[in-house]
This record gives structure tokens, sequence and C-alpha cells, in this order.
């Protein structure tokens, strides 16, 4: 399937999660903790853990801009015409389990985490101030996808026509999420260590 979004990158930047196997991994190792980004800078290991068995994948270090998400499978239309892939940024592990999704949010929404947090919603929201007027804006988006194994293939994406101005600088970028089903998890790849900036 395809699906498009615009999703805040605030304060740490985002993430890729599948919830089910999130949840499932964090009782593996019996994990209490509700800031899990507290967690996962004092326990490195296990954190690479969650990544190896595809359970997140951080896009971090990014400003802190509106990226426009496009997801789809490998094949699929990608993304629109008003955009340019100006990096690729390697393949990442994804499993997805039964519930049949895999979530885009901002990364902070880890340090206030519950199990239940993203149970029966399509999203979750917040208010903030844009051009001094009330606006709802995305902090976390579910992506529908049925379950399975994936190779995650990001893509940098920047509009070909870039809005001007300070302002305008915070819509230009996006990613696309392509996704292809694999019968292993074999990628070695650290999203932690991978520049995932898609502009000057």
């Amino acid at each position: 399937m395809e699906k498009e979004f615009v999703i805040g990158a605030w304060i740490y930047g985002l993430a890729i999660i599948s919830n089910a196997n999130f949840i499932r991994i964090k009782k593996q190792h019996k994990i209490r903790a509700k800031k899990m980004l507290t967690y996962f800078a004092k326990h490195n290991e296990t954190g690479m853990d969650f990544i190896r068995q595809g359970a997140i994948i951080p896009i971090g270090n990014i400003n802190n801009y509106n990226y426009t998400i496009f997801c789809g499978n490998k094949g699929d239309n990608r993304y629109s015409d008003n955009w340019n892939a100006v990096k690729r940024l390697g393949s990442f592990n994804l499993s997805i389990d039964e519930d049949n999704c895999f979530w885009v949010m901002q990364i902070n929404e880890l340090e206030d985490w519950s199990d239940d947090k993203l149970i029966d919603h399509d999203f979750l929201t917040k208010e903030v101030y844009v051009s001094n007027k009330l606006t709802e804006v995305y902090r976390a988006v579910k992506v529908p996808f049925s379950k399975g194994m994936y190779s995650i293939t990001i893509y940098g994406l920047k509009r070909k026509n870039p809005s001007p101005g300070n302002i305008g600088e915070k819509n230009n970028y996006g990613f696309y999420f392509e996704l292809e089903p694999t019968d292993t998890l074999s990628s070695m790849e650290d999203p932690t260590e991978t520049d995932f900036k898609c502009y000057d």
C-alpha cells in the first residue's frame, strides 16, 4: 500500500516502530522503564537488539523540520513528481507482528512510553502554534502493512521547487520508506550511525 503524510521531527528526530514487536522484545528483556530513550542511552547493546530484531529504526540527528513521509512496497509508484531523491540511506530491518502495521513517530514519544500508547489508535496528535495559529499536528502515524519481515530502504527527498524563506525551508524535505519482503533479518546496518540529513 501507499501512504503519505507530514510529521515534524521534534527535539530528537523520528523513528519507525513495529509496535507489537517492540512490546514483545521489551518484555523479553524485562524492561519496566517508561523513559525508553534514557534506557537505550544507558543500555546500548539492548537498544541494538531492538534494532537487529526489526522493532525500531531511529532516524536521528535531523533538523526540526516538517517531513513529508511516503511509504510503499518496492515497485510501487514511490513518491509524487514534486520530489527528488537526494540520498539513499541503506537498508534496515523491520519485522511486523500480528498488529499488521508499523508507526512513524516523533522519537521523543519513547521518553513517555507505555505499552498501550499506540493501541486502538490510527495516529497521535498535539496542538502547536504555526504562524500564530493553533494547529493540530501529528506526533505519530500508523501505517497499515502485512505481517512479515522486511528490508526497508530509506530515501532522503527534497522538493524540486523548494519553498523560500525560513518557514518554507522547514517544509522542503521528506523521506520515502520502501519495504521489500525478506526471509531473514540480515541487515547489520546501524541507523544510529547513519547520517539521515538530506539537506545542505
